[in-house]
């Protein structure tokens, strides 16, 4: 049994590890019936900053869900030991006996033994749920730590006991941070800005589309000085947005300084009264050069693939005439998001094909997505755009249409974090997000551990470098050791070993840092739209996926 405390983690991608939205409702607290457990009264429910009912419908869904959906089996006695070993984090004087055999489990505070339990015999989340919140009664009565400690701090040191037994995309959110989650995945009450702090003031540095601040003629660079009746030069970004969130309807005002155009005019100072509306973050961004339609997509929420279609329907006539003579899809650095959205996103730019499959053991988790639409872009050239910050859903789009051979893939081998995860919401407000399934890709093999390896393969690439490197990279010579990797690489299929990690270093992942008049990674796709030849060269066919996929 693995008992090591994990600790909490800093996550690279703050959303990536979330690619699949599954609301779980809160159960009622079930007292077990038949269960030998030495226990207080009932009528005991409630000592301060902890409520004993709340936590054991806690527990129960926390351990309920993670037997019945993590993509690998667990016992549920592991679960439930190994979160009451993470009491420790809080009181490192308290520790557990357990006795599989005997049914029995002992709670001591250093030598001391405080209390001795009897374990359910069977795996029943109700019963491991109430036993669970007895301990806890049991350690705070003997412990000043655990008493001063807030029912979250208990939360989080049992869930975090639990799911070290579970793997680095698996974890737990308290309260206050799973609702942060929530509103960046579906939304918040707001004016969609974005603000940014200089020395001692807020600027606003984007203004979402169509949003009551772009509606009511807040601009970019203006100077937030005052919300409501608070200034804020002296407050942080997180405290601003703070201030500016709340209720869907409700009104809100704030006061700007802005400069205008022409040297030398005077500061004005303007009052605005706005009324929140319903705000999901811009994760799309676009622009159009030397007739190539540039798509960067930072994240996937809830509207990615809607600004998606917005964007390339708005530009329907010139994609049709051949103004725009290719796009480019830019997914640097996104660290992913809703799996649904990645669906969708890839299917605007395909006509058929299987674009993604879930293989886990609970039955919901098993899927195949197919598209079934029209490519708003009627098959124009098609790079996309990885690196090694490039995860999850960001690999699914980039999978698809490279695998389906619409598009050829450019950068380095991504991050290859290959699988899916559901959001359980808890009966205190928290969430666990779980890992339930693989992704598979179009060709046949598992995304984790290996990623997606571009066809262009551009990790020499680096900044000040002249045409020559340009020619290089893009080499006949270059490109076929590149295919070649490739077919090594479709052929892993399900395979988990270290081989996965031998793969790829044959175009090893790669932050690629740019800026807006000097992106080389930009402008080496532009090169491959610009010939025919080289873009049809570089473009991995169908049937070239089919037999790699059957060896």
């Amino acid at each position: 049994m693995n008992t090591r405390l994990k600790l909490r983690l800093c996550f690279m991608k703050s959303l990536g590890a979330v690619l699949a939205l599954g609301l779980v409702a809160c159960a009622p607290t079930v007292t077990p019936q038949g269960q030998e457990f030495d226990v207080q009264s009932s009528a005991v429910q409630h000592d301060i900053g902890f409520t004993y009912n709340t936590a054991q419908a806690t527990f129960r869904e926390g351990l309920k869900s993670i037997t019945q959906r993590y993509l690998e089996p667990i016992k549920m006695d592991v679960l439930a030991i190994s979160g009451l070993q993470g009491l420790a984090t809080i009181d490192p004087s308290l520790h557990l006996n357990f006795d599989a055999q005997s049914h029995k489990v002992e709670l001591f505070r250093g030598e001391t033994s405080l209390k001795q339990f009897k374990t359910p015999a069977r795996a029943n989340a109700t019963a491991w749920a109430y036993l669970t919140t007895n301990v806890i009664r049991t350690a705070r009565a003997h412990s000043q730590d655990m008493q001063d400690s807030s029912s979250e701090r208990i939360f989080e040191a049992v869930f975090d006991g639990m799911m070290s037994n579970l793997d680095i995309f698996s974890r737990y959110a308290g309260g206050e941070e799973a609702r942060a989650h929530r509103a960046q995945r579906d939304g918040f009450g707001g004016i969609g800005i974005s603000v940014s702090k200089t020395h001692d003031s807020t600027m606003i540095t984007k203004i979402n589309h169509n949003s009551p601040a772009s509606l009511a003629g807040l601009k970019v660079n203006d100077v937030i000085v005052q919300i409501e009746d608070t200034p804020v030069s002296e407050r942080s970004n997180r405290s601003v947005l703070d201030l500016l969130h709340g209720p869907v309807g409700s009104l809100v005002s704030l006061s700007v300084v802005r400069r205008p155009k022409g040297q030398g005019a005077d500061m004005r100072h303007i009052d605005f009264n706005l009324r929140r509306s319903h705000i999901v973050p811009d994760t799309v961004e676009s622009d159009i050069k030397d007739a190539i339609l540039t798509l960067r997509i930072s994240s996937f929420n809830k509207s990615t693939s809607t600004s998606v279609h917005r964007t390339l329907r708005a530009h329907k006539h010139a994609l049709r005439t051949g103004s725009i003579r290719g796009v480019i899809l830019d997914l640097r650095g996104n660290p992913g998001g809703l799996l649904s959205q990645s669906v969708n996103v890839a299917d605007l730019f395909l006509n058929k094909g299987r674009i993604i499959s879930t293989r886990g053991r609970h039955l919901d988790s098993i899927h195949d997505y197919t598209a079934g639409g029209i490519d708003l872009t009627q098959g124009l050239p098609l790079v996309v755009l990885i690196d090694g910050n490039s995860a999850s859903a960001a690999e699914i789009v980039a999978s698809a249409l490279q695998d389906l051979g619409r598009a050829v893939v450019v950068g380095s081998t991504s991050y290859g974090k290959g699988t899916v995860q559901t959001v359980i919401r808890l009966p205190n407000d928290g969430e666990m997000t779980l890992t339930w399934s693989r992704l598979i890709s179009p060709s046949g093999y598992a995304l984790h551990g290996l990623g997606v390896m571009p066809s262009v393969c551009a990790t020499n690439l680096t900044s000040g470098l002249s045409e020559s490197t340009f020619d290089a990279i893009l080499a006949p010579t270059h490109i076929k050791k590149q295919q070649d990797a490739m077919t090594r690489w479709w052929a892993t299929g399900l395979i988990f070993d270290g081989h996965r990690q031998d793969l790829r270093n044959a175009c090893p992942a790669k932050i690629f840092k740019s800026t807006k008049t000097n992106d080389l990674l930009i402008q080496l796709a532009k090169r491959i739209i610009d010939d025919p030849g080289l873009y049809q060269y570089t473009l991995l066919k169908p049937n070239a996926v089919n037999t790699a996929a059957r060896h």
